[in-house]
């Protein structure tokens, strides 16, 4: 940023517990500020200038104080205010309150445990400014060891669901990213993309009321792109514009990515709420029925009786 000038871009990050990937994921913000403050006299035209603004969900695990040291540091080009929530807000809600506190015309949603380098985020950027109406542009996912990760997911409900668990078992193959996603958005619609690591026009975003709170964890992101989708934005992923996600180093998941059972309640909750709110009748009570035969399967008692009661609760509403 030059003197008093607003950021183009706030780059928000929602920390619990993530340990040494945070200062990963601050690193890599530092270098692409260090590489705009350079390139500034050179490319007039880019609207440069980022701040990284962190909440901590009340971490416990001493993460926190590698955000203090950015912040006390002053890296130059990236100003780094902590804004501590005193409690485990949620996902949703804590990029809400990190949004609040930002200036930037972009907001890049970024989760502790990913990362991205400045030419992806450049790109990302002109896309947005090059088009009113765009108001998410995403970047294509890798894990850290290069293989592919899914950033797009058809729409959440009966058969975008079904659809996703068939990608699932083929997630490392190339066509599952690229070819796939193309032909199956004019079958099954225009999807979501996920908040691991992406860029929403604050104006779109403020528009919307931001995320939905009522999801703690899970579903906020494919709701967000929904309820933009229905306010006449549009959505796209940005070729060329690449971002690394270890996934699962601060949600919870084991060694094989499946969720653990605090991870799944959460889960869990949330999917119920996403179908009472934006599926039909019908598709919330097969969902019910699918995971009551699902849930009444498993072995672990108290697990097997906190997610029954979560269907005792109505639609999630």
């Amino acid at each position: 940023m030059s003197g008093s000038d607003p950021p183009a871009v706030s780059a928000l990050v929602v920390n619990y517990n993530s340990g040494d990937w945070l200062r990963l994921c601050l690193e890599s913000l530092q270098a692409i500020a260090e590489a705009w403050r350079r390139d500034d006299p050179a490319k007039p035209d880019f609207p440069s200038g980022l701040e990284a603004v962190v909440v901590d969900n009340a971490s416990s695990d001493g993460s926190l104080a590698t955000v203090r040291e950015f912040e006390a540091a002053g890296a130059p080009g990236l100003p780094v205010r902590l804004v501590e929530a005193g409690r485990n807000l949620g996902f949703g809600a804590a990029c809400n309150l990190a949004a609040a506190k930002s200036a930037g015309r972009h907001l890049l949603f970024l989760n502790p445990d990913a990362w991205i380098d400045e030419e992806s985020l450049r790109r990302l950027v002109e896309a947005q400014e090059s088009d009113d109406g765009l108001a998410v542009a995403a970047p294509c996912l890798t894990y850290p060891n290069g293989s592919p990760q899914f950033v797009w997911a058809p729409p959440v409900g009966v058969l975008g669901e079904a659809v996703q668990r068939f990608r699932n078992r083929f997630g490392e193959a190339a066509w599952n990213h690229g070819r796939l996603p193309r032909l199956l958005k004019p079958c099954v619609g225009a999807g979501w993309y996920t908040a691991a690591c992406l860029l929403v026009r604050r104006a779109a975003f403020d528009d919307i009321g931001g995320f939905d709170e009522r999801f703690f964890l899970y579903f906020e992101d494919a709701d967000l792109c929904l309820r933009l989708r229905r306010a006449g934005f549009r959505l796209r992923e940005v070729a060329g514009a690449q971002a690394w996600h270890v996934r699962g180093a601060v949600t919870g998941t084991d060694r094989e990515r499946r969720l653990t059972p605090a991870a799944e309640r959460f889960y869990r909750a949330s999917q119920l709420r996403y179908y009472g709110l934006h599926r039909p009748r019908w598709e919330r009570a097969y969902l019910r029925r699918r995971l009551r035969r699902k849930f009444r399967r498993l072995e672990d008692e108290e697990q097997r009786r906190a997610l029954l009661r979560l269907l005792e609760g109505g639609d999630g509403c």
